[in-house]
Parts: structure tokens; C-alpha cells; sequence
């Protein structure tokens, strides 16, 4: 039994540090887009008006 949750447990904190990649990864590339608007921004990353997805 103890093995099976040592398992589980380096499983949850496998799982957690994988989740964390995602999420950096995701602001890294979210503040690329922001920094150069020019390279395409989604429909949501475009303020109403600002002209930053004008082209």
C-alpha cells in the first residue's frame, strides 16, 4: 500500500510540474504577442478601438 501512494504522489507532482510548463509557456507567448502586435494577435488579445489589431 505505501508503495502504490508514494506512486500516486509522484505522479500528482509530475502532473503539477507539467501544469506549471503550460502556464509559463502560455504568459511567455502571450507577452511575445503583446510585444509585436505585428505577428498576429487572437480576436481575444484585440482591445475594441485600440487599433493594435487594425490592419
Amino acid at each position: 500500500m505505501r508503495s502504490v501512494l508514494r506512486v500516486v504522489l509522484w505522479l500528482a507532482a509530475l502532473a503539477a510540474v507539467a501544469f506549471t510548463v503550460v502556464v509559463v509557456y502560455g504568459f511567455i507567448r502571450l507577452d511575445h504577442d503583446i510585444d509585436h502586435p505585428q505577428d498576429g494577435f487572437s480576436g481575444w488579445q484585440c482591445a475594441s478601438q485600440s487599433g493594435t489589431c487594425d490592419r
